[in-house]
């Protein structure tokens, strides 16, 4: 466990999150190194620096917002922006719902190494005076929160040429959306690998067969509702994901990928979310 807190105190020095140059940042470096080098683990900071192309976790959390108090919780967000990539250098998405689920919501997500890492992150921020005027300024227009804990299904991801989520990203484009894919399975330990050994053979396929088809991140909550599998893709615009999805539908593999896994769904939603213009991901 102490080696674990060790990588994570490293790896906030490494992303800005504490000031490596200052004497906390300085003094928990080199206790994080310490602690490292203990108990036979012998870990450099060079080997601890490549966590962060592990796959980890990812925290998806959504807010409801009032319908009137939407444009001055996005202008306080928007505000905030340069102070949440300080604070939470692992976000990277800012996106509103365009069609398909709740239209007064934002959905942001966050890259961590594990959730020691995540924790150590947040109770920095928690005390962060700026975050807490900012949290205070956007709590009356928020209805709802929900955040859930999902883990990366690795071998889809590199079927369909995706690197980790926390490397993904790509130029901005003005009409750019995601696309958020859920699949709620049946209760069982067999329901969530058996769809993901089938999109791991069809995925390929699917890719092939629409260029502008790119995956960020195919994964399953770990903390949340259970046995559920998403996917997140990123096309130039919404007609290009429907084009997309036309186009798959005509190949064979692909057609037997979704017929395999069809008996083990109760229910498939999609959305089509916009990134705002503050947004890590464009």
């Amino acid at each position: 466990a102490n080696g674990m807190m060790a990588s994570s105190l490293l790896g906030l020095v490494r992303s800005g999150v504490l000031d490596a140059g200052s004497g906390i940042g300085r003094s928990l470096a080199a206790a994080a190194a310490t602690s490292l080098s203990h108990g036979g683990a012998r870990r450099t900071l060079s080997s601890a620096a490549a966590d962060s192309d592990k796959p980890g976790v990812l925290e998806w959390r959504s807010y409801k917002i009032a319908y009137e108090g939407m444009p001055e919780y996005l202008k306080l967000t928007e505000d905030a922006a340069p102070l949440r990539k300080r604070l939470h250098p692992s976000w990277k998405s800012f996106f509103t719902c365009d069609t398909g689920g709740c239209l007064n919501t934002v959905h942001h997500f966050y890259h961590y190494e594990d959730m020691v890492h995540r924790k150590a992150v947040r109770d920095i921020a928690a005390v962060d005076p700026e975050w807490k005027d900012y949290r205070k300024a956007i709590a009356p227009h928020i209805r709802d929160q929900e955040s859930v804990i999902y883990k990366p299904a690795v071998a889809c991801m590199e079927a369909a040429g995706c690197g980790p989520i926390q490397h993904f990203s790509p130029e901005p484009e003005k009409e750019v959306m995601y696309e958020l894919r859920k699949y709620q399975l049946h209760p069982g330990y067999n329901s969530v690998p058996g769809l993901l050994d089938s999109f791991a053979k069809g995925l390929p396929h699917k890719v092939a067969a629409d260029s502008n088809s790119k995956l960020v991140f195919f994964g399953y909550i770990d903390v949340g509702m259970l046995n559920t599998v998403v996917e997140l893709w990123r096309y130039p615009s919404l007609a290009a994901s429907i084009e997309a999805r036309e186009a798959a539908r005509r190949v064979p593999e692909w057609r037997k990928c979704i017929a395999d896994v069809t008996p083990t769904v109760q229910h498939f939603r999609t959305q089509a979310l916009f990134p705002s213009t503050f947004s890590p991901l464009r």
